[in-house]
């Protein structure tokens, strides 16, 4: 089991409306980047969207995954979304967010979101847990 544990002066909290047509995903990241973040836990997110791309564990055999991908061009709403943001070891940040939405019927559908295109837009609070030395 892999345990990370650690102690920071820059965990804060962080509020941004994302914007109709914006990629939900690709704006984080460079959220994220402009800020200087590092590390941190997606804790709510709600909103609308046009177009929502899921990628979707669908079996898993020593080691070897298999997924299932879904393109959904429909009005959805965001009832849930949540994830984090981490460095990978190259430097590059990774977005990884899981997503729930409803149809217009109530239907649920989610998953790992891929990607997402806004469509009134959304809200969304990061907990920041680590950000680059020197970044505000």
């Amino acid at each position: 089991m892999a345990i990370q544990e650690w102690e920071t002066k820059a965990s804060g909290i962080l509020y941004r409306k994302f914007l109709a047509g914006e990629s939900l995903v690709s704006t984080l990241e460079s959220l994220a980047q402009a800020e200087g973040i590092r590390e941190a836990i997606v804790t709510s997110c709600i909103g609308s969207l046009s177009e929502l791309k899921l990628r979707n564990l669908c079996s898993w055999e020593e080691g070897s995954p298999e997924f299932q991908r879904h393109v959904l061009n429909e009005t959805l709403e965001v009832v849930s979304a949540e994830g984090y943001i981490q460095p990978l070891p190259e430097g590059a940040l990774r977005v990884h967010i899981h997503i729930a939405a409803a149809r217009p019927s109530g239907e649920m559908i989610g998953g790992h979101c891929e990607d997402a295109t806004l469509l009134s837009g959304a809200f969304m609070y990061l907990h920041v847990v680590e950000k680059e030395p020197g970044s505000k």
